[in-house]
């Protein structure tokens, strides 16, 4: 494995530097398009499609797609690409029978349009189980961030995470989501570049594609490989439910200029996650081949140190724009939650108020994942304990939707407070009898509001027999 020198190291921290530069100036100049506080949260309502669409993606292709995939492709074949391109099946579920319903609501937080049909109590509640979910995914993200730039810049995890950190911050706190959105763009173009100059330079290492395929067992290019099928159905599951519950989505929803932009971006959102997924998975079979007993965590930035320091440069900016990009957008989701769901309704602030908490908010979320940092989870397994948390909330939102009647408030509330507890333990338990986590949080709030509305059916049914018996004659 190569190393870097002094001056290699120089002409990658250069390209980088420059990089967080163009896109801090970006950034700083959509400031002048945020006057309010809804401007702040919604871009205006008038982003295109193309957009949105990518800012949808952001969510969802962090550390996740390239580190944590790669990791998991390392140790289990390509089938680990399954973790990403199953969510472009929650896209176009999202946009063929939820965007335009959350479109037509006009609110820019889940917890408010959950809270349309299950009251305020269930609002609080949706809201800050997603807020825990969402910090549990920013810890994630900051962890994958920070190992791969460590690992190249030779700087500590702790000071790669402050990085991030302070970068991020600029982005969320200059123009909401108008500056997240543009800058994203600019990060996806990045995000593609790098994964597309590893897939190439490891081929080249490894000598061909043809001496990959015959030179590791065959379930590294099975479709199942041993990520195994439970799991597999698991991510679809955990997927379709964190893009139906996203609160980065529905801000996104929120953005477009009508239903009809809404829809379409969910749907250039649901093409353009597959190539990066499968790509990011064939980085980790690469590495594989080529370093057999390195750490599967390195299974991506290793191929950083192998190539020269201008295509490094490259790279790199494509795994910085990969951090600041999703955790950026999830900040701004965190901080919408908090502002809209708990600030506002207790402080009763004016608007211009508002906008200046926002921002003030901004800063304390992204300072939040830092002192977690140092507790390095596996990156993938924590990303999906995320999605199953909001599956939950996807369930509640569904039922809502289509089911009115299925369940009340109560129901609601206490659904989502079982699944959030009965997941984590889970979780934390390490999944216990092989089942993942996602299947306890999308279950016990069906059963919690199932059990509810049996209870109230059977009281209708008492109440109407009481309200017969007094009205029928003597």
């Amino acid at each position: 494995m190569n190393t870097f020198g002094a001056q290699q190291i120089t002409i990658i921290v250069s390209i980088v530097i420059a990089y967080i530069l163009v896109t801090l100036g970006i950034s700083i100049w959509t400031q002048k398009f945020t006057k309010n506080n809804d401007q702040f949260m919604t871009g205006g309502g008038k982003l295109p499609a193309l957009l949105l669409g990518i800012l949808m993606v952001s969510e969802f292709i962090g550390t996740s797609a390239t580190v944590g995939t790669a990791q998991v492709a390392f140790n289990s074949g390509l089938a680990a690409a399954w973790n990403m391109v199953t969510l472009s099946l929650g896209f176009l579920l999202f946009g063929r029978f939820m965007a335009p319903k959350f479109y037509e609501l006009g609110d820019y937080t889940i917890s408010g349009a959950i809270a349309r049909k299950y009251g305020n109590g269930t609002r609080r509640v949706t809201s800050l189980i997603m807020i825990y979910a969402l910090i549990t995914v920013n810890v994630a993200l900051y962890v994958g961030g920070a190992v791969a730039v460590a690992a190249v810049l030779k700087i500590s995890i702790s000071t790669a995470a402050f990085i991030t950190a302070a970068v991020t911050i600029i982005y969320v706190v200059s123009g909401g989501l108008r500056s997240v959105a543009y800058v994203n763009a600019v990060h996806f173009l990045f995000k593609y570049i790098g994964v597309i100059i590893v897939v190439v330079v490891g081929l080249k290492l490894a000598g061909g594609y043809g001496k990959i395929t015959s030179g590791l067992p065959a379930f590294y290019f099975s479709p199942v490989g041993k990520v195994g099928m439970s799991t597999i159905i698991a991510w679809t599951v955990a997927n379709i439910g964190a893009v139906f519950s996203t609160q980065m989505i529905i801000q996104a929803v929120a953005g477009a200029e009508r239903a009809s932009e809404a829809k379409k971006a969910t749907y250039i959102a649901a093409v353009l996650i597959i190539p990066i997924s499968i790509m990011a998975a064939f980085v980790g079979v690469e590495a594989h081949y080529i370093f057999p007993h390195i750490k599967d965590v390195l299974a991506f930035p290793i191929f950083i140190l192998n190539m020269n320091p201008w295509l490094a440069g490259i790279v790199t900016v494509g795994v910085v724009a990969t951090v600041f990009a999703n955790v950026s957008a999830t900040s701004l989701a965190i901080t919408a939650l908090l502002v809209k769901d708990f600030y506002v309704p207790f402080f009763k602030p004016t608007k211009d108020k508002q906008l200046f908490i926002s921002r003030i908010m901004s800063i304390i979320v992204g300072l939040l994942p830092i002192p977690f940092v140092l507790y390095i989870p596996a990156i993938l397994k924590t990303m999906f304990f995320a999605r199953a948390l909001r599956a939950s909330i996807s369930v509640i939102a569904i039922c809502g939707f289509f089911l009115p009647l299925f369940s009340s408030g109560t129901g609601a509330s206490i659904g989502l407070i079982a699944a959030a507890v009965g997941a984590s333990v889970w979780f934390f338990m390490g999944n216990p009898l092989g089942i993942d986590s996602t299947y306890v949080a999308v279950l016990l709030p069906l059963l919690v509001m199932l059990i509810d509305h049996l209870v109230h059916r059977k009281k209708r049914k008492n109440n109407d027999v009481v309200d017969s018996q007094q009205n029928t004659p003597a």
